[in-house]
């Protein structure tokens, strides 16, 4: 099936609200996994393993019909964009550490444990910081992916090559991991393909017919259902997804695509019941909300309050992480209120 290419005028007359949403419920989802679920809802946290795909998906979805502009100087905006609050949030927390440790909160973090934290790795670190390398990996690609969904202008032509990324994953997946080939292979080559081909998605299903889209996400369920029955026969249970995780295999992608596929297409119906100010809020502000909830994860989990039961640790780091950012939202808010021009305090709210 044919398309012309949909100038960003015409799809982005107003901020879809359902893309919010979408990353409203990522979030929910990814702080949901944090907090140490029992065995008994074990089920719950392999089911919910779409959450990080979700996230990757809705920004394809955010820059569908859009142009990035030279490379170089979208690189380096976006990149100051998405390390900077990052890198002073943890500097922030790893100089509060020795008396939080004292506190008996959180454990002491090592050197080690610190310099994988500025690696953006996800072990050794502080924990948690290793999604944002995924949306670095997807930022470097981001320019190449929306030319080649500017130039395929067909559906299937584009549904194709986003199973040939796939492809490609698993074969890398399959073939490099083994071998443990360093942390540069390990933490960037090995999540390229995988996420650019969720991102791609993203990008194709904002503008694709409803048919084509309702076709591919009927052709990845059957996926799904032949992968999850060729993990039972292998392991004697399809709960494999966060097996397939590190780094991301096609299991765990084709899972994560096709609920966040389904989700779009029928997010006419369920984002009515969604949409309120509160949820809105929470999905154009998720960096630093996860951020914010990394101390609080950290006490519940591995602090002196692991002992509380799974629906209160979740309730508190959630309630906690966004009550402290709606506070630096206001201020920083006021601050731009004074200051239009002040690029520096923006880095703080988004």
């Amino acid at each position: 099936m044919q398309i012309d290419y949909i100038p960003m005028a015409e799809i982005l007359k107003k901020r879809d609200p359902s893309i919010d949403l979408m990353r409203f419920i990522g979030l929910t989802m990814i702080i949901l996994a944090h907090i140490g679920l029992s065995r008994s809802t074990s089920l719950l946290f392999q089911l919910r393993s779409f959450d990080v795909p979700l996230m990757v998906f809705t920004s394809g979805l955010a820059f569908s019909g859009r142009s990035t502009g030279p490379y170089l100087p979208f690189i380096s905006k976006r990149t100051l964009r998405l390390v900077l609050p990052v890198y002073i949030f943890v500097t922030v927390y790893i100089l509060l550490n020795p008396l939080l440790s004292d506190w008996g909160l959180v454990a002491e973090y090592s050197e080690k444990v610190i310099k994988g934290t500025y690696m953006l790795r996800l072990n050794p670190s502080i924990g948690y910081v290793w999604i944002i390398r995924v949306f670095l990996i997807v930022m470097l690609m981001t320019p190449a992916l929306i030319a080649i969904d500017k130039r395929i202008k067909s559906d299937w032509a584009c549904f194709g090559i986003i199973a040939m990324l796939l492809a490609v994953q698993q074969t890398l997946v399959l073939w490099l991991h083994p071998m443990k080939l360093g942390w540069f292979i390990e933490d960037w080559a090995l999540y390229v393909f995988g996420y650019s081909a969720i991102f791609l998605f993203g990008l194709r299903m904002r503008r694709a017919s409803v048919r084509s889209a309702s076709v591919i996400l009927s052709l990845m369920a059957v996926g799904m259902v032949v992968y999850a029955l060729h993990m039972y026969s292998e392991f004697g249970t399809v709960m494999r997804l966060q097996a397939s995780k590190y780094p991301p295999a096609l299991y765990f992608l084709l899972w994560g695509a096709l609920i966040s596929g389904v989700l779009w297409i029928t997010s006419e119906w369920w984002t009515p019941l969604l949409d309120n100010r509160l949820f809105t809020f929470i999905g154009q502000n998720t960096i630093w909300i996860y951020l914010w909830h990394i101390p609080f994860v950290n006490i519940v989990v591995k602090g002196p309050f692991d002992a509380w039961h799974p629906a209160l640790k979740y309730v508190f780091v959630y309630v906690a992480a966004l009550c402290i950012y709606a506070i630096q939202y206001r201020i920083v808010k006021k601050v731009l209120e004074r200051r239009p021009d002040n690029r520096f305090a923006r880095y703080f709210v988004g």
